[in-house]
């Protein structure tokens, strides 16, 4: 896997259909509790064409009742094109490993995209001054088990 310079385009960026869902009942019962937000990344390969798609997900979770409520779950899906793909990433089975340099910059994109969709389905409810927290992108990275 090379570490250069590489030329990404950004193909496609949008919510996963029917992917977000809000626990309004939970939202009703949510007072001044610490709400949590957990990400995924799922990296879905299409080497023969050059595409990749990530697919990032996070959830807000908050202690109600002394019981951890999942209070809403969406997910973005942001395909693009990477001259040379397969130099880029690594196959370790069902694994994918892509390049460090090229991974941040493709998070960085989708996570972006992630905060757009959260911003809006919040909207109007007791999540809305509680937007998408700035991640950071390296220490993400390191929870996913990539390198610098």
């Amino acid at each position: 896997m090379k570490e250069s310079q590489v030329n990404v385009s950004l193909v496609s960026v949008s919510e996963v259909p029917h992917a977000t869902v809000i626990n309004r009942s939970a939202l009703r019962r949510l007072g001044h509790e610490t709400v949590s937000v957990d990400m995924n990344v799922r990296v879905i390969p299409d080497v023969p064409r050059n595409m990749i798609s990530l697919v990032v997900s996070c959830s807000y979770i908050a202690p109600i009742g002394f019981v951890r409520q999942r209070l809403l779950v969406s997910s973005v899906i942001a395909t693009f094109e990477i001259e040379d793909l397969a130099a880029n990433i690594v196959m370790r089975g069902n694994e994918v490993v892509v390049a460090g340099r090229l991974m941040m910059t493709m998070l960085g994109i989708s996570v972006g995209a992630l905060r757009g969709i959260v911003a809006v389905h919040t909207q109007g409810t007791a999540l809305r001054h509680r937007p998408l927290p700035i991640i950071d992108l390296t220490a993400l990275m390191a929870r996913l088990n990539y390198g610098k």
